[in-house]
């Protein structure tokens, strides 16, 4: 048992606390008339200045990764606090958002759920089915929410896309003419719902439903002379102060929201070697991108380079800082790093930790990283000191933060809280989400509502069993080219945080044989 290990088994238990730009082409129809500092391994402190907000300023989860700007960061949660326990376990795993107190689950079995966030139990359960088909047809996630509604997309687009009342589960509206092929999470923001269908971006009502405008990308004429093509991927669109941002295979496009006129576009230079890859984010007058496997960042308005920050991936961007989950220096394990976004210099990392991450998401005092075999670990996001770590007994798929809860989906959907007689109950996850459109964010005027793992370079995205795998950090398939749960882990058997005094005693028993064995 490692030194770590042996803290987070005395943490886990409650006996210690822890204080814790090229030219193109472009197709838009508007058809109805509808509505640490430098390069040391140890963590240093971020300012906040400049962190953009998330989905109505509140602290809601809303969609893939957390709001419309794809942030991964929500800065008026705080997440849970040593000692940590699982609140509650749901049976069903699979991809999600929270809001207004519930957990919008699309589940492992295609079907769409939401579960109450205080306690875990099933408020309602519903099936997509289509008047031209017998079967159900399969779920895909996470979804979005906001107008009261929740976003749904469906295997091989039948129907594209299917809105349900949020408070019920009941069908208001469905569409489905426009492809084969639609991206797993849409995007909410203006009162439009964004979603990939077929390698064009749509956007639609989200009251309706009703088509408002469509965008492909155009022949291209590149440097040599030679005519190209492009498509938009189908990764989430990013959507910011009145701007959608969308990539496609050798380019990014910045689209005006009400009409998709494209305002500016960047593009590789070399298309036959070159790609975009992952998500893009888009938040504080900024928009992120990994172009040429390098993060770099945009001028919002205008896509002049501000600067580059040397990672593949693209996990988190907080305003000042980008988070990503990548390759150690020896390339045996995948560990999570932040960066200056204006110097591109690396200002954090974890100060202890082992294990491989998977993806990670950030508060306003965490960082909190998926395990790539089971479980989640906080670190302190000023000095990167490990708060805790739970072992879920399952591989995360996603994780979110939401008020002061951590939730972790793999094989089974886990709630993560503080335990103890202070433990602020579950009516914390999303009281303050009561805007209409859920997706205006407040302070730079961002526009927020709603990835996996996303490969630099590739294409493909990554599905299992209908769910996309969410993490963001840079290792996501994207078929654009294509078109057991346990509270207890091996470490602490039988523990659940905070007990008596006598369980704090065989907790040290256990910890001492334990120790004896090790060595």
């Amino acid at each position: 048992m490692s030194e770590y290990q042996r803290r987070n088994v005395l943490r886990y238990a409650g006996l210690t606390l822890a204080v814790g730009t090229g030219a193109t082409g472009t197709v838009a129809a508007q058809e109805t008339d509808g509505g640490g500092s430098g390069d040391d391994e140890t963590a240093g402190g971020d300012s906040t200045a400049d962190e953009p907000a998330t989905a109505n300023g509140s602290s809601g989860w809303s969609s893939i990764r957390g709001d419309a700007g794809n942030t991964g960061f929500v800065p008026e949660s705080t997440g849970p606090k040593s000692p940590v326990t699982v609140d509650w376990e749901y049976e069903h795993g699979g991809t999600f958002a929270v809001v207004d107190g519930t957990v919008y689950l699309i589940a492992d079995d295609g079907q769409v759920r939401a579960i109450d966030a205080a306690d875990g139990s099933l408020q309602w359960e519903t099936e997509i089915t289509t008047a031209s088909r017998e079967e159900p047809v399969v779920a895909m996630g996470p979804p979005a929410v906001a107008h009261d509604t929740v976003y749904v997309t469906s295997e091989r687009g039948e129907p594209n896309l299917t809105a349900l009342d949020a408070a019920t589960g009941e069908l208001r509206w469905q569409k489905g003419d426009l492809g084969a092929e639609t991206n797993f999470s849409p995007t909410v923001a203006d009162g439009l719902v964004f979603l990939v269908a077929d390698r064009a971006l749509y956007a639609l009502d989200a009251h309706s439903g009703e088509q408002q405008w469509q965008f492909s990308p155009g022949t291209v004429t590149t440097d040599d002379g030679t005519e190209r093509g492009d498509y938009i991927k189908r990764d989430s669109v990013a959507v910011a102060d009145g701007t959608v941002f969308a990539l496609g295979v050798n380019q990014l496009f910045a689209l005006d929201v009400e009409t998709g006129d494209e305002r500016w576009t960047d593009r590789v230079e070399d298309w036959a070697s070159s790609t975009f890859s992952g998500h893009p984010i888009a938040a504080s007058g900024v928009v992120v991108a990994v172009k040429n496997d390098v993060v770099t960042v945009y001028d919002a308005e205008t896509g002049a380079k501000r600067s580059t920050v040397p990672s593949y991936s693209l996990d988190v961007f907080t305003g000042d800082r980008v988070y990503a989950v990548t390759d150690d220096e020896d390339g045996e394990r995948k560990t999570v790093t932040g960066y200056d976004s204006e110097t591109g210099d690396r200002v954090w990392q974890p100060s202890d930790g082992d294990g491989s991450f998977t993806s990670a998401v950030v508060d306003s005092e965490s960082v909190y990283v998926g395990h790539e075999e089971s479980g989640v670990t906080a670190f302190d996001r000023t000095n990167g000191s490990g708060d805790w770590y739970v072992d879920t007994g399952t591989e995360p798929r996603q994780v979110a933060v939401v008020g002061e809860t951590v939730y972790v989906s793999g094989d089974a959907l886990f709630a993560i809280r503080t335990d103890g007689e202070d433990r602020v109950d579950g009516g914390d996850d999303g009281d303050e989400n009561t805007s209409d459109d859920g997706n205006e964010s407040a302070g730079d005027g961002n526009e927020s509502a709603g990835n996996g793992n996303e490969s630099a370079g590739a294409g493909n995205e990554s599905v299992d069993a209908g769910n996309e795998s969410i993490g963001g950090s840079g290792n996501e398939a994207d078929d654009d080219t294509d078109t057991n749960s346990s509270d207890d882990s091996d470490e602490t058997p039988g523990f659940t945080a905070g007990t008596s005094i006598a369980g704090g005693a065989l907790a040290l028993e256990w910890l001492r044989r334990r120790t004896d064995a090790d060595e």
